[in-house]
């Protein structure tokens, strides 16, 4: 099966395996730019009784087709997601459009901006480095997963806010909304593993994690994870300075490995690895196992705890260079100040003693 054909069997049968009150809904397909300029495609149902309808993306489940399984089955899969996301009421689109109704559910998201040239055409974001922080509305968060807005230009215009106003609300969020979690590689790995063995052996996940960590070896982590606790979008959290210093103060200064969107590798800079060797890793890792969407960067990135100041490794030389200009003109204004002080200095003298001078010349005159 061809994957257009794939499309149009979806949107033609999938009523069929929704409950009798979606028999009237709207059926559309729509295709959505998402993460590095990737085009999905949007299922929507849409019903009279909703002014809004979860978009199903169907790329991936044609992937499962093309694994053999069976379009019965994978419409029946899409069906179950959209009823459990499906809302049967309006919703009142203050909910997204009144700031003061939306400002504690404002979250970050970190993206490639060269990558998102089209995606990012609508959209207000931050820069770092040759990254853009693009900024979502948390409406919801469960187990499986989160259902966000992404803050258009249009909404940034309804809520009067400046761009720096909106990412310090958002680092502000964090902590409550997407906590961070900051592990070793052991206890990651461990925590893979436990999932398997929770499941074949019929335990609990703690007693099947205390398993797995003894199958660990027993030597230091020199790699650790950060993301978030869903490990969704995780890789925002290296944009929170008090997490990036709660991080060097475990480990010193670090390199950060951009993973993927949602997950960010640290390495202590006094683990021995050169930046050469891990940008090669970060993109042989990109290219053979990381989801084009999902792909955040193929540079390495360091962390300078004294300056409180996160940068691509491959210009750290340009960045010492500007430092240094910087203080070489820093120095040379505060000399000029110095030379201006010292002339001001003379002149002051200067006209004082012709003040002292000039009574001596008029007693003079007057003998």
């Amino acid at each position: 099966m061809e994957y257009r054909d794939f499309v149009e069997q979806v949107k033609e049968q999938i009523q069929d395996f929704l409950p009798e009150k979606f028999a009237d809904a709207a059926v559309e397909v729509n295709q959505i730019v998402k993460n590095n300029d990737c085009v999905l495609d949007g299922l929507m149902v849409r019903t009279e009784e909703s002014n809004i309808s979860p978009t199903i993306y169907l790329n991936p489940y044609f992937e499962q087709i093309q694994d053999g399984a069976e379009l019965d089955d994978i419409l029946a899969q899409i069906a179950s997601v959209y009823q459990s996301h499906y809302i049967d009421h309006d919703i009142d689109v203050s909910a997204v459009t009144d700031f003061d109704k939306i400002k504690e559910k404002i979250v970050c998201k970190l993206i490639n901006e060269e990558a998102n040239q089209q995606f990012l055409q609508d959209k207000p974001y931050s820069k770092l480095e040759d990254l853009a922080v693009v900024y979502q509305i948390l409406m919801d968060k469960t187990g499986e997963g989160t259902a966000t807005i992404t803050i258009t230009d249009n909404l940034m215009d309804g809520y009067g806010i400046t761009l720096e106003e909106l990412h310090d609300q958002a680092l502000q969020n964090m902590d409550t909304l997407q906590p961070h979690s900051f592990k070793g590689m052991n206890e990651t790995v461990a925590e893979m593993i436990a999932v398997d063995i929770a499941r074949d052996q019929n335990i609990g996940m703690d007693e099947a994690k205390e398993m797995a960590m003894q199958m660990m070896p027993d030597i230091p982590d020199t790699m650790f994870v950060l993301t978030n606790d869903t490990k969704v979008n995780g890789a925002a959290a290296i944009l929170n300075d008090d997490i990036r210093q709660e991080i060097a103060e475990k480990v010193g200064d670090f390199y950060m490995l951009p993973s993927s969107i949602h997950e960010t590798l640290i390495i202590p800079k006094d683990a021995g690895m050169e930046f050469k060797e891990l940008e090669q890793m970060v993109q042989e890792v990109n290219q053979k196992q990381v989801a084009p969407g999902e792909r955040l960067s193929d540079h390495v990135y360091e962390y300078d705890a004294k300056e409180h100041e996160l940068f691509r490794s491959d210009r750290a030389e340009e960045r010492a260079k500007q430092k240094e200009e910087k203080r070489d003109n820093r120095h040379e204004r505060v000399s000029v100040k110095e030379k201006l002080a010292e002339k001001k200095d003379a002149v002051i003298k200067m006209n004082a003693g012709k003040e002292h001078s000039a009574p001596e010349k008029k007693k003079e005159a007057v003998i």
